[in-house]
């Protein structure tokens, strides 16, 4: 592979050889954070650390992200929750912009420092100059750190998991379908660990959590028991990345709400009705009885229910537009498994691109014919030319008649 010079998240410059295995091997080695970079960013939290204790002793700063579940690659930004003691946390206190005020006091660490302070989640943005790392700071919750630390565990029980994992968070990257403004991450994240549940190859978080003590955050029970798992299913790398394609490709995402919990869909309408809601969910039912919760919105083009917080659809911005062209790319990469050979499939997986939505090309379609003149329109004309050349003719009679008088 040359890399040299090449952007990792454009795969044209791709030379993949071997065999399928040997070039995941090879795309690996290139685009994902080596155990030296990961390592590196302890730098990072400390100086972190260290500057916000000038204002704030005793907090402390806990990453979250793709930096923990190991699913990092080189673009990846660094993701930190600062935990602030309470004794702290003054009424009306805007952590965000104090915390970005202190930082701003080391510029020679801390660069191109934005506070997003009205967001439904509060980050500071900072570039940290030393390891040359974009970093967001949070201080509203400990979620992302439980959610972390349930993907980390599921994707580290089996070997081709966290494999799967990053293979399709780069192939989303490459056709642009995850990032800001677009499909989240953690949400094709939860698409990966709901297929292998299918597949059984990953647990349900519901078993998980049986006959282990709850551990509330945000008033969601976020504990779970990291138990050994083994699967039965023996398929290839190769064979669970076009399973996962094809799974996708023909599901009924219309009526179904993907649920990490259960490890099942659930029907879209089990959530409509309070009464009808599967009983595995009773926190949830009772947090949204006692007005603690909002209920579920179920009524998106794509919904993915978070595995412990059960009224957030992790893709609740993903529109219609999108929606469709995540499912189209879902399709595309089914047919390219089922007429590339093996050693074709994983460049063309990278580089094909869907054509564009039958809806798209005929709205196109009619605004090409809009142009070159409607039909109603070139009706409407030949029907002024026929009673022109009509009248034009009555006359040149009356004028004959005239002249032979």
């Amino acid at each position: 592979m040359d890399s040299e010079g090449g952007d990792i998240l454009d795969p044209t410059w791709l030379r993949l050889e071997g065999d399928f295995d040997e070039q995941v091997a090879c795309l690996f080695r290139y685009v994902r954070l080596s155990r030296e970079e990961v390592e590196s960013f302890r730098c990072l939290f400390r100086d972190v650390e260290d500057t916000l204790r000038t204002q704030w002793p005793g907090c402390e700063v806990i990453p979250f992200g793709s930096v923990v579940t190991g699913m990092g690659i080189k673009t990846s930004d660094v993701d930190c929750y600062v935990h602030i003691p309470v004794w702290f946390r003054m009424a009306g206190d805007n952590l965000v912009i104090t915390a970005r005020n202190i930082l701003r006091r080391r510029a020679n660490i801390f660069a191109q420092l934005f506070a997003i302070a009205h967001a439904k989640v509060p980050i500071v943005k900072f570039l940290h100059t030393p390891t040359r790392t974009n970093c967001d700071l949070s201080f509203k919750s400990p979620s992302g750190v439980r959610n972390s630390k349930l993907i980390c565990y599921l994707l580290h029980l089996d070997r081709r998991a966290l494999d799967l994992a990053i293979l399709v968070k780069y192939w989303s990257k490459a056709h642009n379908l995850t990032g800001t403004n677009l499909m989240p991450n953690y949400a094709l994240t939860l698409l990966v660990i709901f297929y292998l549940q299918h597949i059984e190859i990953l647990p349900p978080v519901c078993d998980l959590q049986n006959l282990v003590p709850y551990d509330y955050v945000d008033n969601w029970n976020t504990a779970f028991e990291e138990r050994e798992h083994r699967s039965n299913n023996e398929w290839s790398l190769l064979q669970i990345l076009g399973g996962f394609f094809s799974y996708y490709s023909s599901f009924d995402f219309e009526n179904s709400i993907v649920s990490p919990f259960l490890g099942y869909p659930i029907v879209r309408e089990c959530f409509k009705k309070l009464s009808d809601v599967p009983e595995e969910f009773d926190l949830y039912k009772d947090l949204y009885k006692n007005g603690m919760c909002q209920p579920l919105k179920s009524d998106t083009p794509m919904c993915v229910q978070d595995p412990f917080d059960h009224s957030r659809n992790c893709t609740v911005g993903v529109f219609f537009k999108l929606s469709r062209k995540v499912r189209l790319y879902f399709k595309l990469a089914a047919s390219l498994y089922e007429s590339k050979s093996s050693e074709e499939y994983l460049k063309a997986l990278l580089l094909t691109a869907a054509p564009a939505a039958p809806s798209v090309v005929a709205a196109k379609a009619n605004l090409h014919n809009k142009v070159r003149k409607p039909q109603h329109k070139q009706t409407f004309n030949h029907l002024k030319k026929a009673v022109r050349n009509n009248i034009h003719a009555l006359y040149t009679q009356i004028n004959k008649k005239r002249g032979k008088r």
